[in-house]
């Protein structure tokens, strides 16, 4: 385990900071005036200090307060941990961990939303509706979750139906940015059937003006419902039925917008003449992107179903759980490849089918005795046809792509549990899975103004962009498409193959309880699936391997100052091989490549502290040290200001070897003071500020020093006025009071000069008018 002098500093310093997990609303433990957070990290209800994970955990009611609605609106307050989106859907990271998009492969960081796997990009696009609980787990969770969470996992719980007549009402209203309204209502429908029914209505204008369309974006419209029964057919058989759909239109796609480098805006260099004044390329509120000239126009049209069974039977001091996944999600998508008021490259469609069934069965015993267990077997099954086409104005050429990729997977599993003593705990963990894909791929180039296939041409046009580079005006074909494929890594191809992929993944976990907490020392192996690239322009970038994970965690969940206070501590190492990362090639399109060995270390800490009768300080804070131990053959950055000092000897590629990642600030955290006050019969006043934070980092997998996000912090600020007694709430919920104007993600602009670039910037200053009503 790495630990030296700085890390151990740090940890007797931090420690005496609390920073916390939020609290679920449960009753408060007998000896201590703080709720028990209680998490279901391990397929048990568990308190969370009794879980030796390092886990944050946020109840729904801190969901409502904030205003979150998305997973990326989430990340924002949770240390080690980012969602982002991209060009391709959305990158989860965790300790510095992630793998960006890809149709090709799943999220380094498994989503579970009710015990179902949601390992693609795009179904990050679905709201949060009706949540009971969100857990974030760091590190792997191979043993109980699976492949795929070599990084981490995110566990959404949704809220169940009730014996009694619950539910509730909440509305919010954004100032010049739209609303939301979500409710629910269940009761018990007969003696042994219940019944919950939840909506939600999202309704957003966007916080970017694109100047060239005339409206503000990304506008989006979701409605989002749930419908769930749970049926008590004996008194030892519990079954829940969950069905959702999540419907989502909107004008335009992402946040982004085109940055050109300063060299540019003095006049240090010249911006191509199409590209007008340099000096709108700034970071700032307005975008340009989509010319109706051309039938340009940014939007989404994503539609998702999700069937959920769950059925328990009770045997004894055994529970044998039976839980079985539906999915589909269908999305339709056009954008501005470039995201420039300029013809560079247009997705003129964007269509992706994804369909997925998924088989558990788990058997867990509740033993007196010293020893017991979980134990499981696991099936999948997913297919998913990808079709799409970019227009390539400078090569007056279409490149329609076809994918489509079909796996199977089955695992089994163990957690064996064995208590040698009222102190000492060891936990084993085991996991076998086999995994086979099979998948296909082709590129085809057509010259854009006639349609026509340039392969079956007799005379190839060729463009004025490589006239301007010396060739002539018209090629043979074969020597043109020789020429796209070497220079500009743009080739026409058909490529398929099939793999099968078999993964051993134990751990093992030592626990020491006493009066005032728990310690343990944990080691966790995990495994991520290779497979084959839906990105790649070339046929030779076509199938990567799988990536794999030994961790090494020690760590701490205390109770401190007599109960007021609890203290949850992790250092950690995480040793990776073949990190799988997509990356830009600079010019037209994303490939994936293993990223050789790379090294994740740090401190996690999170906890809560009622400091008097009406105060609460809480939040959670990480540092983290990220490298690439090895990792050559790397995409340099390109940049008029910048010259990257790790070219290696072909001139070409960089070694990233010793160098930091991307998305890996050093520091990063949320810290919340939370204050309550009666003021009146059942009145009760509520103010909570949050300041999030996080340290410089990069937004860009090349590490261009332009592109990197200085560190910040920003303030939010939530007052709140509630009538317990009758139910009602109301609030003004300040988001980022001092206008920090900050990016999440960046990338070169395809097929512009060298100095240009796709941003993804975050929403500025934002007020919002809450009301809730619950019943």
């Amino acid at each position: 385990m790495y630990l030296n002098s700085k890390l151990s500093a740090l940890a007797l310093s931090t420690s005496l900071a609390l920073t916390s997990a939020w609290a679920q609303e449960a009753p408060p433990a007998e000896d201590s005036g703080l709720e028990v957070i209680m998490v279901s990290a391990q397929k048990r209800s568990q308190s969370v200090k009794e879980v030796p994970i390092s886990i944050t955990a946020i109840p729904a009611q801190k969901l409502i307060d904030n205003n979150l609605s998305t997973a990326e609106q989430l990340s924002s307050s949770i240390a080690n941990f980012s969602v982002g989106q991209t060009g391709q859907g959305f990158a989860i990271n965790m300790r510095g961990l992630g793998s960006g998009s890809n149709q090709g492969f799943e999220q380094t960081v498994g989503t579970y939303v009710d015990g179902i796997y949601r390992g693609r990009a795009q179904l990050m696009r679905s709201s949060f509706l009706d949540v009971e609980r969100i857990e974030v787990l760091r590190g792997p969770q191979s043993t109980l979750f699976g492949k795929n969470t070599t990084a981490g996992a995110l566990n959404i719980l949704t809220a169940k139906p009730t014996d009694d007549l619950r539910g509730y009402l909440h509305g919010a209203y954004e100032l010049d940015n739209g609303y939301s309204l979500e409710g629910a209502v269940g009761n018990a429908l007969t003696d042994n059937l219940q019944g919950r029914v939840a909506l939600k209505l999202i309704n957003e204008d966007g916080f970017l003006h694109n100047s060239l369309m005339g409206r503000d974006e990304v506008a989006r419209n979701s409605l989002l419902g749930r419908v769930s029964l749970a049926w008590q057919p004996a008194d030892d058989v519990d079954v829940l039925l969950r069905y959702q759909f999540d419907r989502e239109d909107s004008d335009g796609v992402r946040n982004a917008q085109p940055v050109a480098e300063p060299i540019y805006l003095n006049g240090g260099a010249q911006l191509p003449d199409y590209f007008g004044d340099p000096r709108q390329y700034v970071l700032d509120d307005v975008t340009q992107k989509g010319l109706r000239e051309l039938g340009e126009d940014e939007g989404t049209d994503y539609q998702a179903d999700h069937l959920t069974l769950d059925v328990q039977w009770q045997l004894g001091e055994l529970s044998l759980t039976s839980v079985t996944g539906w999915q589909r999600y269908d999305l339709a998508l056009t954008s501005d490849g470039d995201d420039s008021p300029v013809p560079l490259v247009y997705r003129q469609y964007n269509d992706e089918e994804y369909r997925q069934l998924s088989q558990e069965l788990r058997l867990t015993s509740d033993w007196q005795g010293a020893f017991n267990f979980i134990a499981g077997a696991y099936y999948q099954e997913t297919e998913l046809d990808f079709a799409e086409a970019y227009r390539i104005y400078p090569l007056n050429a279409l490149g329609p792509r076809d994918y489509q990729n079909d796996s199977d997977t089955w695992a089994l599993f163990s957690q064996l549990d064995f208590s040698f003593s009222d102190h000492w705990q060891a936990t084993l963990g085991l996991r076998y899975s086999q995994e086979d894909k099979q998948a296909s791929r082709t590129l085809t180039l057509v010259e854009l103004s006639t349609g026509e296939i340039l392969a079956e041409q007799d005379i190839v046009n060729v463009p004025d962009m490589l006239q301007a580079m010396g060739l002539p005006a018209q090629l043979p074909p074969e020597i043109y498409l020789g020429i796209l494929a070497s220079e500009l890594q743009l080739e026409q191809h058909a490529v398929s193959g099939e793999r099968t992929e078999k993964a051993f993944s134990p751990a093992l976990n030592i626990k020491y309880k006493f009066g005032g907490g728990m310690l343990y020392g944990a080691v966790s192996t995990g495994t991520k699936a290779g497979g084959f690239d839906a990105r790649a322009n070339v046929a030779r970038d076509w199938e990567f391997e799988d990536e794999s994970v030994l961790a090494y965690e020690l760590g701490a969940k205390l109770t401190l100052d007599d109960g007021s206070a609890d203290l949850n501590l992790a250092l950690f190492n995480m040793e990776f091989e073949d990190l799988q990362t997509s990356t830009f090639d600079g010019t037209a399109g994303f490939f994936v490549e293993n990223g050789g060995k790379s090294t994740s270390r740090g401190v996690e800490l999170d906890g809560r502290w009622q400091f008097a009768d009406n105060w609460r300080l809480s939040g959670n804070l990480a540092w983290l040290d990220f490298s690439w131990d090895e990792f050559k053959g790397a995409k340099c950055f390109y940049s008029l200001m910048y010259t990257p000092d790790n070219v290696e000897a072909d001139g070409q590629s960089c070694d990233m070897s010793g160098k930091t990642g991307a998305f890996a600030p050093k520091w990063s955290g949320s810290l919340d003071l939370d204050y309550l006050m009666e003021i009146g019969d059942g009145l009760e006043l509520k103010v909570n500020l949050q300041s999030q934070f996080k340290s410089m980092h990069y937004t860009n997998y090349d590490l261009n020093p332009f592109t990197a996000q200085s560190g910040y912090g920003k303030l939010n600020l939530r007052v709140a006025l509630a009538d317990y007694a009758n139910g009602w709430s109301v609030a003004v919920l300040g988001k980022n009071l001092t206008d920090k104007n900050t990016i999440n993600y960046s990338t070169d602009m395809s097929f512009g000069p060298v100095g240009m670039y796709s941003v993804y910037t975050e929403q500025g200053r934002s007020v919002t008018l809450q009301f809730g009503y619950q019943f």
